[in-house]
């Protein structure tokens, strides 16, 4: 790719980021209110599920749980069924259609930033933290990560929908099913099965919310966290690149 390609895929990108927020304020106030209820709307709901126990700080770290957890799984869902939804654009005009998945990335992530840098104030504010130093210079380099195993898992996901269309359907239920049963609300191994645990430590959203935690001082992971994070995710980006240039051009043929 040279200079002049990467600066038009650059703008193209900012500009379709740009109308898709313009079209979620225009449709409706929830459009961009939404995305800031879904995270507090859950924890309201498992909170009350569990008898409403916790004080601030656990209220406060469960919601950030909550908040990546939630992100990672809107990018999933959306990502699966892009390709199908944008077919008139693909059909009608050329350009790389990768752009379409870090367009949706870059605006659930958006919203995602926002609520995270208040989150995390409010923690550093209401929850002592000696390491608070840290915690500041840690968390720019999960953003970061996040970032790109968001867009690694999209590109990755558009690919798979396009070959099972129904799954966008059926993952929600079984999203929020994994969410009861994640670090997020499940802190200590020995609350879960075996089976439980085993598989929170293979699956990414289950990692992630651990990084997270390891990244604010809650989870003991140690501050190698982020780091080991943002290697992953380069990897995984990278990986997913090859894939959808491999991939894109057939599946856009028969879409």
């Amino acid at each position: 790719m040279t200079v002049a390609d990467f600066n038009r895929a650059v703008r193209l990108t900012v500009s379709l980021a740009g109308y898709e927020l313009l079209t979620q304020r225009k449709e409706s106030f929830l459009g961009l209110v939404w995305p800031l209820l879904q995270a507090g709307g859950l924890l309201l709901a498992f909170n009350l599920f569990r008898g409403g126990a916790g004080g601030l700080e656990i209220i406060l770290s469960t919601y950030l749980g909550v908040l990546v957890w939630t992100t990672a799984s809107t990018v999933l869902i959306s990502n699966l069924r892009i390709l199908p939804a944008n077919r008139e654009l693909i059909t009608h005009i050329a350009f790389p259609h990768a752009i379409l998945s870090v367009v949706d990335v870059s605006v659930k992530y958006l919203f995602f930033v926002v609520q995270v840098l208040v989150g995390v104030a409010v923690w550093l504010a209401v929850v002592p933290n000696e390491h608070w130093p840290l915690v500041l210079a840690y968390l720019p380099i999960y953003l970061l990560a996040f970032y790109l195993a968001l867009l690694a898992m999209a590109w990755m996901a558009s690919i798979i929908g396009a070959a099972l269309p129904d799954l966008s359907f059926l993952l929600p239920p079984v999203l929020l099913l994994l969410l009861a049963l994640s670090p997020v609300f499940q802190r200590t191994s020995e609350a879960v099965s075996p089976v439980v645990r085993l598989f929170n430590e293979v699956n990414p959203f289950s990692l992630w919310v651990d990084a997270f935690y390891a990244t604010i001082g809650i989870a003991p992971a140690g501050p190698t966290a982020p780091f080991v994070f943002l290697a992953a995710a380069l990897a995984a980006v990278a990986l997913a690149r090859v894939l959808v240039t491999a991939c894109y051009r057939e599946i856009t043929k028969v879409i």
